[in-house]
């Protein structure tokens, strides 16, 4: 009977900061709830296209950011219903978030710099890019960096903060890809023999199912050193491994004919004039 007693006096002092603390507890957990059921719908959007992941970094980042803005609201609130006052504490984080703003300037904006490219979809996980000097597949985006994976098999770590004030080259964004390849022959080569290297152009272009039929062979250049023969044509794929396979192709194929036809390909070379003093 006294234990009663004394919890019945507890919640008759208590009783305003008691309901206070439900109340703000249960605005919590209902704004909690409403994100979650909102995430998940989004998430189910994000889930019904291909190769978002991207979207759904930049979603688990914006959730996480939008719950700590309640906690501090509703912290807030409860402060000042308690009577606290909010102009003290706001100008302390205000001070302690400058310098904590100061501290980390760079991967702050690393952040916004990944939140640019995530909302611009300027890459996605398995796009060959060329950022800078840097041309390779982009292995993982997160909110600091971007990885590219080489050529040459090297793991190269970009800060977003970079990509987002550069130009990036997205190659597997274009429809096709296009061939441009210029193969020097000697200058002793015959008309007659000028004529078959450009029909072997155009029928390795022809022949091949991967390349389009818009094809141009000419000769594009007197050079220093070479009569330049030139293979203009457009891909049919935008897959920068299978345009790799194609020039491969190319390569060998004109290698192989060139040789049988007997056109020989040019080097630097000079020829020197030894002048004799009559005397």
């Amino acid at each position: 009977m006294q234990l009663l007693t004394i919890i019945g006096r507890f919640f008759q002092t208590n009783l305003s900061l008691l309901s206070q603390i439900i109340i703000h507890i249960a605005a919590f957990v209902a704004v909690m709830y409403i994100i979650d059921k909102s995430v998940v719908n989004i998430r189910q959007k994000i889930y019904s296209n291909s190769n978002n992941a991207s979207l759904l970094n930049l979603l688990l980042f914006m959730t996480k950011f939008i719950k700590v803005i309640v906690i501090i609201l509703i912290l807030g609130s409860f402060l000042q219903c308690r009577g606290y006052s909010l102009t003290s504490l706001i100008t302390g984080l205000g001070i302690t978030g400058l310098a904590v703003g100061l501290a980390a300037k760079e991967m702050l904006a690393s952040v916004l710099g990944s939140i640019s490219i995530m909302t611009d979809r300027v890459y996605k996980i398995g796009d060959y890019v060329s950022i800078n000097d840097v041309e390779g597949i982009v292995e993982a985006v997160n909110f600091r960096s971007t990885k590219i994976r080489t050529i040459s098999n090297t793991l190269i770590t970009i800060p977003n903060n970079i990509t987002a004030d550069t130009i990036v080259h997205n190659r597997s964004e274009s429809e096709f890809f296009r061939l441009i390849e210029t193969f020097d022959i000697e200058y002793d080569t015959s008309d007659e023999k000028i004529e078959e290297g450009l029909t072997i152009l155009k029928n390795i272009a022809q022949n091949d199912n991967d390349i389009q039929n818009n094809y141009i062979a000419r000769v594009s250049a007197l050079a220093e050193n070479s009569i330049k023969l030139q293979l203009i044509a457009n891909t049919k794929t935008n897959d920068w491994m299978t345009f790799l396979e194609i020039k491969n192709r190319l390569y060998k194929t004109v290698l192989k004919q060139f040789r049988e036809q007997g056109l020989s390909f040019a080097f630097p070379s000079r020829t020197v004039y030894v002048r004799k003093d009559e005397n």
